[in-house]
């Protein structure tokens, strides 16, 4: 059995806008094919959809099958943004891509396959379940509201994993803490102003890549800082960092000086001292200098001390690993002067929610001793993975089956929505992840392999064939 129903349905949402909090269209298209099918449907007011096909046995156990609706869309032509949709869709060397856009195979694909399974006449299924969440990429608050009444599945399969053969069976939990510090400012003393920037650094996702030698711009950039000497510069401002999810590729202070050329000279000999600990991962890390106009208005100097020693000392990184997976880590993530404060953004990621609410807690303790205030936000629980699973069992044993080959499991220190509808609907109790093989997710890069899209269909059908014949 092949997957060409699938490639069916991801043609007709790619000309849908779904965008995350924009995702009315898609969930109305859900609901018209539920009801085309003669499928029970459910939709909240968050666009979540949920379409529910019974078994042909009324003792047959149900599987809860989940994707997300919203897609990532970036476009390196500004005309080809008006209708946020996948431009020129082709394949190429086996490779579905679009021209010059995200292609939103994340989750698109996804949606289809579940899409794809719901219409199958396959008589030896499950009931079903299919749970289509709304806003996965920017708060995962469609999976935050999916409802225990709604939900009965004792089994879920998601379909958001990203490399086929390569099954994921847990994912950290997390929290983010906002931080603010009243700005307090003087009249300069010093007669130049300057911009001093970190740029070029790889970033990368705060929890997949935590773990690989990615430098914090944020970071650098306040070690820099604390090599010049104090009275030789005043702090006017500073920022880096674009989203909490992600490892800041840039940072910028702006100063006063009375020498640009002795802070060009510290800035090289600082360069020269630490490029090693970089060079070989960071090709692309830079530091310059740029002239600017003249501001009169810095930083007071307890001030400047206060913030300088915080950035130094908040943590980042990674703070806890088994052999296989990191457990706990923290990305320093965004620095911003807004309204008259300074905001640090936060990202802490674990298996454990008792180690991240520690840690949150001491970050707390810190801002409010030196005068700021800090906020909890977005929390998202972990998805404990499950060493006796016998789902994964079933994917395992059936994989090997099909292909000859063993699969992979992985347990990611990244959020999955897994996790939030397992401690929304205590019906489901054993949960898998698995996907078609996508590049370059979220760029104008992405790519779909089309021969992993049939293989994954192929392995749904029989495992979905097996589980039917098990007890409820």
């Amino acid at each position: 059995m092949d997957a060409e129903r699938a490639f069916y349905y991801f043609n007709e949402i790619s000309k849908i806008p779904r965008v995350s909090f924009e995702e009315k269209k898609i969930a109305d298209y859900l609901v018209e094919q539920g009801e085309r099918m003669g499928l029970e449907v459910i939709r909240d007011k968050e666009n979540n959809v949920i379409l529910k096909k019974p078994a042909n046995r009324i003792d047959s156990p149900v599987v809860v099958l989940q994707a997300h609706t919203d897609m990532v869309w970036q476009s390196e032509n500004p005309e080809k943004t008006l209708e946020k949709i996948p431009y020129n869709i082709h394949i190429k060397n086996g490779k579905m891509c679009a021209d010059g856009t995200t292609l939103g195979a994340d989750d698109g694909i996804g949606v289809a396959l579940m899409l794809a399974l719901l219409e199958s006449n396959q008589k030896n299924y499950p009931a079903l379940e299919a749970i289509f969440t709304a806003n996965e990429e920017e708060t995962m608050g469609g999976a935050l509201a999916i409802r225990k009444e709604n939900v009965t599945g004792k089994y879920m399969i998601n379909l958001d994993s990203e490399k086929e053969g390569v099954f994921t069976i847990g994912s950290a939990g997390g929290i983010s803490s906002l931080c603010k510090l009243p700005v307090q400012s003087k009249n300069s003393t010093k007669y130049k102003t300057v911009t001093i920037m970190v740029t070029g650094c790889i970033g990368g996702h705060s929890g997949l890549e935590i773990n690989r030698k990615h430098e914090n711009a944020i970071k650098i950039l306040v070690r820099l800082l604390r090599t010049l000497s104090k009275d030789s510069f005043e702090l006017k401002s500073i920022e880096g960092g674009s989203r909490s999810n992600a490892i800041p590729e840039w940072a910028t202070a702006v100063v006063n000086t009375d020498s640009v050329e002795i802070l060009e000279k510290q800035i090289t000999d600082f360069m020269k001292t630490c490029e090693n600990e970089w060079c070989n991962e960071e090709k692309k890390l830079s530091i310059s200098i740029k002239q600017m106009e003249y501001s009169c208005v810095v930083y007071e100097d307890g001030f400047k001390e206060r913030l300088l020693f915080i950035l130094e000392n908040l943590p980042h990184g990674v703070y806890s690993r088994t052999e296989d997976f990191v457990c706990s880590s923290v990305n320093l993530a965004i620095v911003r002067e807004i309204e008259k404060h300074i905001t640090i953004e936060l990202s802490l990621r674990s298996s454990y929610e008792s180690w991240y609410r520690d840690e949150v807690k001491k970050i707390d303790r810190l801002i409010e001793y030196f005068g700021g205030e800090s906020e909890e936000k977005d929390e998202y629980p972990a998805w404990m993975y499950k060493k006796d699973s016998g789902l994964t069992k079933i994917f395992l044993d059936t994989y090997d089956e099909l292909y000859g080959e063993e699969a992979e499991c992985e347990n990611v220190h990244a959020g999955l929505e897994c996790g939030i509808i397992m401690r929304n609907c205590p019906s489901v109790k054993d949960a898998i992840s698995i996907g078609p093989t996508i590049l370059n997710a979220h760029t104008v890069f992405e790519t779909l392999d089309i021969e992993s899209v049939n293989k994954v269909y192929a392995l749904l059908d029989k495992v979905l064939q097996k589980i039917n014949v098990m007890k409820n």
